[in-house]
């Protein structure tokens, strides 16, 4: 399981890489790493996703890629970070759809007005080989981010009949990213069933809450089904 670490240590361990270099505080790069050590937990949770981010435009070597968010529990953190990712892939220039697997509570649409099309509709026009309808932005400041909301769909009905993954392999053919903001996995939801269309799937965890045996069961049938580590990001 791979971890994007959203703390930064502030020293070495003991005996594994010797007593820490003292930071010159005068000069430029000197001063970053302070302001960086000492940056709130929701700084670092933004380089944890640029990370998350960088790895995954590495991976892809200038093809596209699709990565999938979800949690253990209920918890905004999975929403949380796939609008994160979804707008930073689009501050880079990335064309990218957000693709909203959940609804109510599960639900990171909310605050986005007039999704078109909804993801029924979207998944029947990909299975059709027409062209999908213009989509809404995540945000009007970030430009070549649409977002297709699940509405009523049947997600899991759309998933176990490859209709999602057909709509995946379509929106990779004219976006550069493609983010699937999923439900937690406590209700149920097949996280790992979303192998089938994405390149990299990720664990928003928060430290002291999300329980230690979901996460472990979830990683061991990844590997068990012979699917690469799960990412992980930690909250503070």
């Amino acid at each position: 399981m791979t971890t994007h670490a959203a703390s930064i240590p502030t020293a070495a361990p003991a005996g594994s890489t010797g007593a820490p270099a003292q930071v010159n505080s005068s000069s430029q790069v000197g001063a970053f790493l302070n302001r960086l050590a000492s940056a709130p937990p929701t700084a670092r949770i933004a380089m944890a996703v640029g990370e998350l981010a960088a790895s995954c435009d590495a991976a892809g070597a200038g093809g596209a890629v699709c990565a999938a968010i979800s949690a253990i529990e209920s918890d905004v953190k999975a929403g949380e970070t796939a609008v994160a990712l979804a707008a930073l892939w689009g501050r880079w220039g990335r064309s990218t759809v957000l693709i909203d697997l959940g609804s109510g509570m599960d639900s990171v649409t909310g605050a986005v007005t007039g999704s078109s099309p909804d993801l029924a509709a979207a998944c029947e026009a990909a299975a059709a080989g027409d062209s999908l309808m213009s989509l809404s932005r995540l945000h009007s400041s970030i430009a070549g981010t649409g977002v297709i909301a699940a509405g009523k769909a049947d997600v899991l009905g759309l998933i176990s009949t490859g209709r999602l993954a057909r709509l995946v392999a379509v929106l990779k053919k004219s976006h550069d990213r493609v983010v699937l903001a999923a439900p937690k996995i406590a209700t149920g939801f097949p996280l790992l069933a979303l192998n089938t269309c994405c390149d990299r799937i990720v664990l928003a965890l928060v430290r002291g809450k999300s329980r230690g045996g979901p996460v472990r069961e979830i990683a061991e049938q990844a590997l068990q089904s012979g699917m690469r580590p799960l990412d992980v990001i930690w909250y503070d």
